[in-house]
């Protein structure tokens, strides 16, 4: 080789080595736009649901939080809906200061619940689009005038080197659960739906959209859950029908669940939990680095917000903005009476939601204070509406609000002894394990019920009543009123919540043959309740009326 090529040579391989060093420096000056992947790690995802104004708990979580983040760990705190309503200190600002005590946590995401529309669907979208910080999702919460979904369906969140999709879906039942009305326009026309006939697909396009845009861990936060709901819309019936979902943080039926396993339709595992509702537990997510997920409940108790000054200042940060709503209550605190035995709405044998399944001691002073207060033959109380019981020995304004803390307005229809039956007869359909929010209480009249029969009960795809089946037998029998027999023939006077009566809540629908006697300026649900017991009972729930915590046997289940 002679000196020319040699110099040749030299030259280019030197050009070839200050090209590469030039690229790899342009590199490293952009590096913002070189993706390199992230070792996976542990990350958390804390969780709540059906808080229902149960506020006192905030703190604790917001600590927690702070715990786990000084621990090393990314961490989301999430919802999964009923937060806004359940005690005066949400009813009194529509849900507003429950919002801002969330935005203190703070919370990363939520959905809602049936119950975030108890105020009316433009204060719950308004409190979303103006209070909340943090999105709220949906995927199957639509306009049906543009056919488009209200809410974002799904958001995906950085945690533990991983892109974790969550993706949000509400109960069906929302429309009949909260108040039909509104979710339709002037016309009475519905505007708003969720998914009634589709929902499972709309969830699974969510999962798909997430799955597409580069999810790694999706994570369904819903409020569907399981005992008491309609087959098909329960959360175990969307995990057997769908694929691409990892786990579930559920609410709804106010149940506890640390870690269930269900299959989907790949029969994968898909972890499953709930936390109960009002603080009884808040639950912890682990997204392991080895992409296992692990799940457990954690009582607010256990937490030691003084572990640390950064925990104890996020609790006291939370705590001074709960005290505040206490503050803004405590004029309700006025003592009013003395209970001689409690008020219940649990049965004491099991713990369970007894004013949902059967008759109870607070069923029985709800219906009665109807009743008497609203002048009618008979009243109907939704169990669902009944939230709260009275343990005493002191009744307060407060603690009766609570029972009824929505404020409803109540109404006197005259209905005719027929529908009165079918009204019975639906209200008894879930029965004997299910828990049903529009089970009904009573007063004014007795009943017994079979629910070793089939329930003749037919409902349209919303939900709603649709009649009853008249070739199979009835369930509801031997139906009373004032002594004698009621006759499907006659009218009766009915006092409830408009709620039950005229707008079709828990699925009632338009009731045959109602003539409304009176639904203006009546007092509200929540009002009655006090004037009951002032007026009525002179301030003091006894013994020989309401001594029973599974009421006084007007309604027989037959075993």
């Amino acid at each position: 080789m002679d000196t020319m090529e040699k110099s040749r040579k030299y030259l280019f391989g030197g050009l070839a080595a200050l090209t590469a060093a030039f690229v790899l420096l342009l590199v490293a000056g952009r590096g913002q736009d070189v993706k390199v992947k992230a070792e996976p790690r542990d990350a958390v995802v804390l969780y709540t649901n059906d808080i229902h104004c149960g506020i006192d708990g905030y703190a604790k979580l917001a600590a927690y939080r702070r715990q786990m983040i000084e621990a090393g760990y990314e961490t989301a705190v999430v919802d999964a809906g009923d937060f806004i309503q359940g005690e005066m200190a949400g009813s009194l600002t529509k849900g507003a200061d429950i919002v801002a005590l969330m935005n203190a946590v703070p919370y990363d995401l939520a959905v809602p619940g049936n119950h975030e529309f108890d105020y009316g669907t433009a204060n719950f979208l308004a409190l979303v689009q103006k209070s909340a910080a943090f999105p709220v999702l949906s995927a199957n919460f639509e306009d049906l005038r543009t056919h488009k979904p209200v809410l974002p369906p799904c958001k995906i969140l950085a945690l533990g080197g991983r892109q974790v999709a969550f993706v949000g879906v509400c109960t069906p039942s929302t429309y009949t659960s909260s108040t039909p009305k509104y979710f339709e326009d002037e016309n009475g026309r519905q505007i708003y739906g969720f998914g009634e006939k589709d929902f499972v697909a709309k969830v699974q396009a969510a999962v798909d959209r997430a799955r597409k845009e580069g999810a790694e861990i999706v994570i369904l936060l819903a409020h569907l859950g399981i005992n008491g709901i309609n087959e098909d819309w329960r959360s175990i019936d969307v995990i057997a029908r769908t694929r691409g979902i990892d786990a579930v943080i559920d609410g709804h039926s106010h149940e506890a669940f640390a870690g269930e396993v269900y299959k989907n339709a790949d029969g994968k595992d898909v972890r499953y939990s709930q936390t109960g509702s009002k603080f009884m537990f808040f639950g912890k997510m682990t997204l392991a680095k080895d992409g296992s997920i692990r799940t457990e409940l954690l009582h607010p108790g256990d937490v030691d917000e003084k572990k640390s000054e950064a925990s104890q200042k996020a609790y006291a940060d939370v705590q001074s903005l709960i005290d505040r709503c206490h503050e803004k209550v405590a004029y309700l605190n006025e003592k009013l009476g003395v209970a001689e035995v409690p008020l219940a709405i649990d049965d004491p044998r099991t713990g369970t939601r007894r004013v949902r399944l059967g008759e109870c001691s607070m069923g029985d002073f709800v219906a009665d204070a109807y009743r008497a207060v609203l002048g009618a033959q008979i009243a109907v109380v939704n169990g669902g509406g009944v939230r709260a019981s009275v343990d005493g020995p002191d009744v307060t304004r407060l603690g009766l609000m609570n029972v009824n803390p929505w404020n409803n307005p109540t109404c006197v229809v005259e209905m005719p002894g027929q529908t009165l039956l079918d009204l019975l007869e639906f209200s008894c359909r879930h029965l004997p394990g299910e828990e049903n929010g529009g089970f009904l209480q009573v007063s004014g009249l007795s009943f017994e019920v079979e629910p070793s029969l089939k329930s003749p009960v037919k409902i349209d795809d919303k939900g709603v009543f649709a009649g009853v089946d008249e070739t199979v037998p009835r369930r509801v029998r031997n139906v009373r009123v004032g002594g004698g027999p009621l006759r499907p023939e006659a009218a009766y006077t009915v006092a409830s919540s408009k709620y039950v009566l005229l707008e079709g809540g828990d699925g009632n629908g338009a009731l045959a043959g109602v003539k409304v006697l009176k639904a203006e300026g009546l007092p509200t649900d929540a009002e009655c309740l006090v004037k009951y017991f002032t007026e009525d009972l002179h301030g003091k729930v006894k013994m020989e009326k309401y001594g029973n915590p599974l009421g006084s046997g007007r309604i027989t289940i037959v075993e």
